[in-house]
């Protein structure tokens, strides 16, 4: 994660930031503003993950260019907030984090759609998937759209970067197998387990606060 612009040529790195260009507006566009805004508990709670996921994004770990490991919190946004605000959201963090770190802005469009787009699409999928033809109640919510698609999202975002850099870098098939999938279980674990628990403990003590969470539907008759 936290794709450097030196390891990628410019054009393909516009054209990264005019792909992810298109989608943001498109989400900015058509997210559910004025519903947010109107539930009090909801937009607490987006303020709250926000202060959360920015220390995360900064205590990141990483000894190589484009070797950089941190929480995400993509799956949780998506439960939280639905996929659009999700997206809007993380990508306002990611701009921080580069001002913040004095990063090159060119590299914002390819890191958006590589650490944000795909793992959100995915959980937004996911999501889709589970509450069209899986039963729906408390525990597969919070296990399945969870725990387990925050590790898998994970794990599809870092096949993407692994198949960028293999294909578009120096790196060799070793390097990136020595220094991006040797800790990719630790990240996906971690992803995993903090996304179950907050999910957990929103649907329990506040489940207004969650966008894609209905007690009538999860609990009722249960």
């Amino acid at each position: 994660m936290n794709l450097p612009a030196s390891l990628f040529s410019n054009d393909f790195l516009w054209l990264a930031n005019i792909l992810f260009l298109a989608l943001f507006i498109r989400a900015a566009k058509h997210a559910q503003w004025r519903k947010l805004l109107n539930n009090g508990i909801r937009f607490n709670a987006l303020i709250g993950l926000i202060l959360g996921i920015s220390l995360f994004w900064q205590l990141n770990a990483g000894i190589r260019p484009g070797f950089n490991f941190h929480l995400l919190g993509a799956t949780l946004f998506v439960l939280m907030f639905g996929w659009r605000i999700a997206l809007v959201i993380l990508t306002l963090v990611m701009l921080g984090t580069w001002t913040y770190s004095d990063l090159n802005p060119v590299s914002l469009g390819l890191n958006g759609l590589v650490m944000l787009a795909i793992p959100i699409i995915f959980s937004e999928w996911l999501l889709r998937i589970s509450q069209r033809y899986l039963p729906k109640n408390l525990f597969m919510f919070v296990l399945l759209n969870g725990f387990f698609c925050a590790g898998i999202a994970i794990a599809v975002m870092m096949a993407a970067t692994s198949l960028l850099l293999l294909w578009l870098t120096q790196y060799t098939w070793a390097e990136i197998q020595y220094h991006y999938f040797i800790p990719a279980p630790i990240l996906m674990f971690a992803e995993s387990f903090a996304t179950g628990a907050m999910i957990t403990g929103f649907v329990v003590a506040q489940p207004e606060a969650v966008e894609n969470f209905s007690d009538k539907d999860y609990l009722e008759g249960k």
